[in-house]
């Protein structure tokens, strides 16, 4: 980084992760200072896919967090806790037995797209648990330029005594004037990709604010405009 050259920041607007306890997506707003939940369906066109470790540190009582790769088998993975410091450091393979609660996740760049297609904004989802297992399981190919449909969940699953949700994910076509323009996003998104990822990891934090609309749930596909 140089005077010509700052440090990029982040281009999402708004870092949402899946609580698989209460079966909806949350994103931090920095001004209320708290946890806000998506109560409806959100529609993105995932930009791209990235590998990362998230989970809960218990010595440090504290979140865990790594930078984001694009290949697990080449690329260094550095786990830390935000209260503990470093966790590990390496290829996933050699790491991922010491991650002392971080699990593998996946982050993935999307255009979140308003109930009118005139509004798109780039997002981050961070995907891993409960949420990665549907995320994998609908099979979603960031080349196909798909409309995802990420819907809150009511239907109980259990591992032992533990109830948990999982997210609703459903495809779509999209509108080729809405793809255009999440194809212009995507670019500017591996200006920032180019250089974050020939640079260290970046110690922020995994939520931040954004300004976007809330999608109405009662719309049915035929009803959306991309």
């Amino acid at each position: 980084m140089s005077l010509s050259n700052p440090r990029q920041t982040n281009p999402a607007t708004m870092f949402i992760e899946w609580k698989g306890s209460e079966g909806k997506f949350y994103f931090y707003d920095k001004i209320q200072k708290s946890n806000i939940a998506f109560e409806k369906p959100i529609y993105i066109v995932p930009l791209d896919e990235l590998s990362t470790i998230k989970g809960f540190h218990k010595q440090s009582e504290s979140n865990i967090y790594s930078n984001e790769v694009k290949n697990i088998t080449k690329e260094t993975l550095v786990v830390k806790s935000f209260k503990g410091g470093l966790i590990a450091s390496g290829l996933y393979a050699a790491i991922k037995g010491s991650l002392e609660g971080g699990k593998f996740g996946k982050s993935i760049y999307a255009a979140m797209i308003s109930s009118d297609g005139k509004e798109i904004d780039l997002v981050n989802f961070q995907f891993y648990g409960s949420s990665l297992g549907a995320y994998i399981d609908a099979k979603i190919n960031v080349d196909s330029g798909n409309v995802i449909i990420l819907a809150p969940s009511t239907e109980e699953l259990k591992n032992g005594n533990t109830v948990y949700f999982a997210p609703k994910i459903t495809k779509k076509e999209v509108r080729q004037d809405i793809l255009d323009r999440c194809k212009m996003m995507d670019r500017d998104l591996q200006n920032y990709l180019k250089g974050y990822l020939n640079n260290t990891i970046e110690e922020t934090e995994s939520i931040t604010d954004a300004n976007t609309e809330n999608i109405p749930s009662d719309l049915q596909d035929d009803d959306l405009p991309f």
